[in-house]
């Protein structure tokens, strides 16, 4: 595939801003044009960046096969929020990058051509992204959602939040929250205060009430993640709005070998 890594300007950022893209090929590795392709966002998680996915699968070789051009994007530790205390991510995210992508690209960004997903903060991102544009996404797919961010219950959690203090043996769980905590602090401002629109389970109600077609979902994770109960409990709340979605579940915990898996095994869904 074509591959480019480089920097865009946003407007909703107010900056420039890095980007990956992966564009097909042919068989004689000229630029594909004999099929139309379709375009899969794919964003990372809390500690990551736009190189993340390339680094640690082989997503450009199961994109290649499907003719699926690859965009990730930069967030930073936003929660794909539009910040109280810094950028607009999930202006830039929902609906400013797929223009970007239309007119830098000229890729084909027809409802049905293109997806959303994301791995942990980032599935939580492509959902968010999904469900207040859904006019603009056709497939969105979590993996490993942190489904409860922006969430009233997750906000109170952090409010709660003391700092132990780093130990000389590396505690994965007490990394994480203190990295969410942090970024927390720069996405909900000091206060942490709710805002609905950082609530998936209100923009999900919103959604269903717009009566608008609502993109396909996805949604994974690995029964030992420790995110695997929050996944459940959003799934079980989207049935009862009466959003449809594909749940499938495999022993895994919150790690690459996991997204690894989902991005081989769930690659055609976004190319259906």
């Amino acid at each position: 595939m074509g591959y480019f890594r480089g920097d865009i300007y946003s407007y909703a950022l107010d900056k420039m801003t890095p980007i990956c893209v992966y564009l097909p090929w042919d068989d004689n590795r000229r630029f594909q044009v004999s099929r139309r392709q379709k375009t899969l966002i794919l964003l990372h998680g809390l500690e990551g960046n736009c190189s993340y996915w390339g680094r640690y699968t082989s997503v450009e070789r199961y994109a290649q096969e499907r003719n699926l051009a690859l965009i990730m994007p930069e967030a930073e530790m936003s929660m794909y929020a539009d910040m109280r205390c810094g950028q607009r991510y999930a202006s830039y995210i929902g609906k400013e990058l797929p223009q970007i992508l239309g007119q830098l690209f000229r890729l084909n960004l027809g409802r049905e051509d293109l997806s959303i997903a994301g791995l942990s903060m980032g599935g939580y991102g492509a959902l968010r992204a999904a469900l207040s544009h859904p006019e603009l996404f056709g497939r969105c797919a979590s993996f490993s959602g942190a489904l409860m961010l922006g969430s009233r219950e997750h906000l109170e959690k952090l409010r709660q939040y003391q700092d132990p203090g780093r130990g000389e043996d590396y505690i994965e769980m007490e990394e994480i929250d203190r990295s969410m905590h942090g970024a927390a602090l720069g996405a909900y401002g000091s206060d942490l205060a709710y805002l609905p629109e950082n609530d998936l389970l209100w923009l999900a109600e919103q959604a269903v009430q717009s009566g608008k077609e609502l993109p396909r979902l996805l949604l994974t994770c690995g029964t030992e993640d420790f995110l695997y109960g929050v996944n459940q409990a959003y799934a079980d709340r989207f049935q009862e709005l009466g959003i449809r979605y594909q749940w499938k579940e495999w022993p895994g915990i919150h790690n690459w070998k996991f997204w690894e898996e989902c991005i081989r095994d769930c690659i055609d869904f976004f190319c259906e």
